[in-house]
Parts: structure tokens; sequence; C-alpha cells
């Protein structure tokens, strides 16, 4: 599973890589920027090609970026050079995740749904440690891999002991305003 991951991610970030690094960054990492420590370590979790980690980088933090694409991290490690900022990276298969304790400032989730990485973001985040998570919820019990989306709450019960700061659901809608997708949000802290 996690080399056909691989696989794919390497194919889409080499076939539209310019296109993904042209994106901004998640509008709830933008909102709560203000929150961020001026300097330490942060983690970029599937980073892709690292939006959050290079956001993270030129406000002064320190940044490891993990992703199961190799592709994606060298395009993220190249814009890292052009901005001038700091940005390690590592490939991770975060199925199986393993971080050190109390070891992070900051983490940010975007769009990535491992459960095996909440009780590791629990450990890796240093007491008073920031956590920004946003990814897709369920609205249609139907929908094909539901392993990829929360159940609607299970975000803010897997955090419950962090103070929350900001709780919340975006969602995507048709043209009749329906909803199509949808995502919870959690901005916390951990006491």
């Amino acid at each position: 599973m996690a080399h056909d991951a691989a696989a794919r991610w390497n194919g889409r970030y080499t076939k539209d890589g310019s296109h993904w690094q042209n994106r901004r960054p998640r509008q709830l990492l933008v909102e709560f920027a203000h929150l961020l420590p001026e300097s330490g370590l942060a983690l970029d979790a599937a980073a892709g090609v690292a939006l959050h980690g290079l956001f993270l980088a030129e406000r002064g933090l320190h940044v490891i970026a993990l992703d199961i694409s190799e592709v994606g991290l060298r395009l993220a490690r190249e814009s890292a050079i052009k901005r001038g900022v700091w940005l390690e990276t590592a490939v991770c298969d975060l199925a199986h995740p393993w971080l050190p304790a109390n070891y992070f400032d900051v983490i940010v989730n975007f769009r990535f749904l491992e459960r095996a990485t909440f009780p590791m973001y629990r450990q890796a985040l240093k007491q008073g440690g920031l956590l920004f998570f946003e990814t897709f919820v369920k609205i249609d019990p139907q929908k094909e891999y539901p392993e990829h989306y929360l159940d609607p709450g299970e975000l803010q019960t897997a955090f419950a002991d962090f103070d929350i700061i900001h709780y919340g659901r975006a969602e995507i809608l048709d043209d009749q305003s329906r909803p199509i997708k949808a995502s919870e949000q959690l901005v916390a802290r951990k006491r």
C-alpha cells in the first residue's frame, strides 16, 4: 500500500509539481499564524511540497517536512533554497509513525488522515505546543475509502485534553448549496 501511495504521489508531483508549488497554505494556518512562536521546531506531516512548512519557516521556525513522496520533498527543498529558509525533509510512511517525545513546538497536518499519528502527535508536541489539523470528514457514508475520512467530531474527541483554540468545519458546496466535501479543523495547544 505504501509503495502504491509513493508511486501515485511521485507521479502527481512529477507531472504537476509547479501547480502544487503555486498553491497557497490552508486558510486555517494563515488565520491563526499569530499564535505561532517566533522560533522553535515544527513538523509538517504529509508535507507534499511543504507549502505549510515553508510558511512556518518564513516565520522563523526550523521545519522538518515528512512525506511519502521523494519527488514532493525534492520540490520542497528547491523552494526552501530559493526562499532562503531552513527546511529539512525526510521520506516517511506515516502509516507507521514514530516521533520523539516532547520534541516539536508546532505540528501541522493538512488533508491527510492516518489515525496512527494521533498518539504520536500527542507525545511529540512539547507542553504548550500547537497542533494545526484539518482533513476531510465523512458526509456520505457510502463514500469510497472511508478510512480516509474522519467521523464527525472525531478530531475534537482525539485531542479533547488539549486546550482547543478553534474547532470548526469547512464545506465545499455544489450549485444547489449541498455539501459535496467537508473538512474538520482543529487548532489546539497541548497542556
